[in-house]
This record gives structure tokens, C-alpha cells and sequence, in this order.
């Protein structure tokens, strides 16, 4: 079921319900240019759990202001959003991007959620000049930067299909030929919900100078499953593990020869563990 949740003039954010009758709530929170849809193959495993999926404000089909674009924003405007739909305590989930959100919006407002939360490859630390992430996001950082300041071919470079599926390919390990082409078709969908180039190449920009490290000391008053894969290349394992040693996690899972997109690629694993660490107590 789609609803909306208008926060000002300028910021609706879109939401979708799922198995509205379950007991257990948990809010999902998707990655950079993604939507509510990236967590399809999740949902229907876990019948047993209410999720509230919105499009992040500036994503999908939620429209943001001209705000101070940055994570931290984003964060602030869905706790606004959370608030407004007076849950109790829903639990809370952030994938790349979104677990990185998720991190602020725990510390900004750790009393508007159930302590136990899961965090699926978040962004772990910000990127240094000399590790493997720094040429990934210089070329992304190009692409939305001359997007934005050259309007006439901006628009078809930040759109292209060719370098979303160059860009994709990178990240996936399935070598399930139909599994690929699914993954591609949901990634081309989401360049058709590109709202402001430039919010997209300022949000970019802010990612890549942080991480959830940065907010490990209210991460650690909650019980934390965090799930990756070891041989991400977008969130790298390395990384990975300083964020788990900062932050002292509940259950630290790593899904061997799975990358970025556990929740695409593993989705069955993905699910169990969520399962046997929410609904266990």
C-alpha cells in the first residue's frame, strides 16, 4: 500500500506498507539512487515482520527543498518522517547509503527506535586517497559533477544505461545469468526517478567524506546486526571490520563471495539472519 507524508512545502516523502497485520515494525532504508524497491526480494521472506519502505527525500518519488543536501539532512528529514507516522520503537534497517543514514538518524533521535537495528553494508569510514574506493568515487563524483554544470548532455550522462550497467556489473558477484539481468533492470528504473543532478552530485560528495565510524558512540547503545559480504568492493571488508571494532556489534555476519548487493543476491541468508536476530527474544 502507497501512502505520503508531506514534511514542508517542498519534501513529500512516499512510503510503502508491507504486511500491514504484523506485529514487529521495521522501517527499511535503501542506498544512494535507489528506492523503496531494492528490498523486493527481502520482504516477501519475512511475512512475519511490518515494513515501512519510503523513497529517501530527493529519491524515487519523494521530493526534497532545497535543503542543506547533505547525509545528515536526509537523517534529519526521515526522523521527521518516522515521528510523524507515531510508530512505537519500529526497528530500523539501512543498506550502503542507507546505513550510513540510518547511523545519523540514530544518533539525532536514538529514542524513536527499538534497540535492536541492522545495518547491511553500510558506508564504513570515508574514503582515504590512497585505498581501493578513491578512483570509484572520483569517476562518480565526475559524472555527477559534469551532469550538473553541463546541462545539454548532463541529463543523458547521469541517465546512461551503458554506465549504470558498466557500474553495476562491478559490483555484482552472481553469475546467475537472469539474477543479472534482473539486478540491471531494477538499477536502469531507478535513473528514471533522478530528480536534481545537483543534489544527487552534492549528496555524492558528502557520502564519500564519511562514514558510520563517525557515529560509533550512539551506535554502541544499540544492539547492532551488521551484515557484509567479503568481496564488496564498494563497502570493503577491511573497512568493514573497523566499523565492526568501533562499534561492537550484537552479530557481525560476513556472507563469503557476496559483494554490495547481498539483499539482491543473498536474499534468503539476508532474511534469516534479520529473522533469527529480531525475532528470537
Amino acid at each position: 500500500m502507497q501512502k505520503s507524508i508531506r514534511l514542508s512545502d517542498t519534501t513529500t516523502v512516499q512510503y510503502w506498507t508491507y504486511h500491514p497485520e504484523a506485529k514487529i515494525t521495521m522501517v527499511l532504508i535503501h542506498g544512494f539512487t535507489g528506492s523503496h524497491e531494492g528490498f523486493q526480494y527481502i520482504i516477501p521472506l519475512l511475512p512475519e515482520i511490518k515494513f515501512i519502505v519510503p523513497d529517501l527525500p530527493g529519491f524515487g518519488q519523494s521530493t526534497i527543498g532545497r535543503e542543506d543536501w547533505s547525509v545528515d539532512t536526509i537523517a534529519r528529514l526521515t526522523n521527521e518522517f518516522v515521528a510523524k507516522l507515531k510508530l512505537n520503537k519500529p526497528h530500523i534497517l539501512g543498506h550502503s547509503m542507507g546505513g550510513l543514514v540510518v547511523s545519523s538518524m540514530l544518533d539525532q533521535a536514538p529514542e524513536l527506535y527499538d534497540k535492536q537495528a541492522v545495518l547491511l553494508s553500510p558506508v564504513p569510514t570515508a574514503i582515504r586517497a590512497n585505498e581501493s574506493r578513491r578512483a570509484g568515487a572520483i569517476l562518480g563524483a565526475l559524472q555527477y559533477q559534469l551532469g550538473h554544470r553541463i546541462p545539454k548532455v548532463g541529463k543523458r550522462l547521469v541517465t546512461s544505461k551503458r554506465i549504470s550497467r558498466a557500474a553495476t556489473s562491478l559490483i555484482m558477484t552472481t553469475t546467475d545469468k537472469e539474477l543479472q539481468a534482473q539486478i540491471h533492470s531494477h538499477h536502469f528504473k531507478n535513473l528514471d526517478y533522478i530528480s536534481s543532478i545537483e543534489f544527487y552530485s552534492k549528496l555524492h560528495h558528502d557520502i564519500n567524506r564519511q562514514g558510520a565510524i563517525d557515529h560509533a558512540e550512539a551506535l554502541k547503545q544499540f544492539d547492532i546486526l551488521l551484515i557484509t559480504g567479503d568481496s564488496d568492493n564498494v563497502t570493503p571488508f577491511k573497512e568493514m571490520t573497523k566499523l565492526a571494532n568501533a562499534i561492537d556489534p550484537q552479530e557481525f555476519l560476513v556472507l563469503p563471495g557476496i559483494g554490495h548487493l547481498a539483499h539482491y543476491e543473498k536474499a534468503p541468508d539476508v532474511a534469516e539472519a534479520i529473522q533469527e536476530f529480531i525475532l528470537r527474544r
